[in-house]
């Protein structure tokens, strides 16, 4: 029995390795971090304004109920998407104790296709992959983090629980892009400029979108435990050139200690969006992903 892909030690340590008939080694602990956790999960919505940039950022905040101090995890949906985006990852990671973070990023959001025919909403999408809207994504993170912190020391509520002090990130497709700079990617004459309040990082569908260039010299600047999942029918969906073959290049370039790479047969790009019934995939397909992307990224 041959593995799909495998970079990923015991799911004890870290992850998941998946079979081409979907069985797995160590079932008990794929059970445990697949099935819900312990905590009940309150759901909240928010708009959080920055100021400085004149600009409201849509949250949707996915928050484990209980005692203790939870770590943070923000999430970036991809283009097009919304804070609702990840709701599958974002509940079951709360209920395992993390408080979830998604943020919607207006200019690259839904906004760019609902109401408007599918030719006007495909030039709309692809005019927002541009530099600017890159960069605000990036704003937004760094702004949302700010104000978790400022929230977690006034004493907010809805924040009290949270551990400030351990943020991770994720993202999906265009989220992963916001994803890798945040977490160190060499950008051309950006220069590699990592957020050190993020530890650690997943991302699903990840690319190495642009030109070819020296990926050593673009991912290998990434230093902290980083987590790519993706699938064999991964495609494109943007024009940009995506193929399952180019998803596995970040992984393949970053630094040999802390990274770890998940690959599942049939998964295509929809279904890592985390949002059921999106994919082409059937229901229990479908499911079969969702299970082990859960225990997976729980595990990380």
């Amino acid at each position: 029995m041959k593995p799909i892909a495998t970079r990923l030690p015991s799911l004890g340590l870290a992850a998941v390795l998946i079979f081409a008939t979907s069985s797995v080694t160590r079932a008990d602990a794929v059970n445990r971090y697949a099935q819900g956790g312990p905590h009940a999960v309150r759901v909240a919505n928010d708009a959080w304004r920055d100021a400085a940039r004149d600009r409201s950022v849509a949250v949707r905040m996915y928050v484990p109920q209980g005692d203790g101090r939870f770590p943070v995890i923000l999430f970036s949906h991809g283009l097009g998407g919304s804070r609702g985006g990840g709701s599958t990852w974002g509940s079951h990671w709360a209920s395992h104790g993390f408080v979830s973070v998604h943020l919607q990023h207006p200019g690259s959001d839904e906004s760019l296709w609902r109401g408007r025919d599918p030719g006007d909403a495909r030039r709309a999408l692809r005019a927002a992959m541009s530099g600017r809207e890159f960069l605000e994504r990036n704003a937004d993170l760094a702004f949302v983090i700010d104000e978790l912190v400022r929230r977690r020391a006034a004493g907010d509520v809805s924040f009290r629980s949270a551990d400030v002090a351990r943020i991770g990130m994720s993202g999906h497709s265009y989220g992963t892009r916001t994803t890798l700079a945040l977490v160190g990617e060499h950008i051309g004459v950006l220069g590699s400029n990592p957020e050190r309040r993020i530890a650690a990082a997943i991302a699903f569908s990840p690319a190495a979108a642009g030109p070819d260039a020296d990926y050593a010299m673009r991912f290998g600047p990434i230093a902290i435990p980083f987590l790519s999942i993706t699938g064999t029918a991964d495609d494109d969906v943007v024009g940009n050139g995506s193929t399952p073959e180019n998803r596995l290049l970040p992984f393949a370039h970053m630094r040999p200690s802390g990274k770890h790479l998940l690959v599942m047969r049939e998964g295509d790009h929809m279904v890592f969006n985390g949002v059921p019934r999106l994919s082409r995939l059937d229901p229990v397909r479908e499911e079969i992903i969702f299970r082990f992307a859960k225990a997976a990224s729980t595990a990380f």
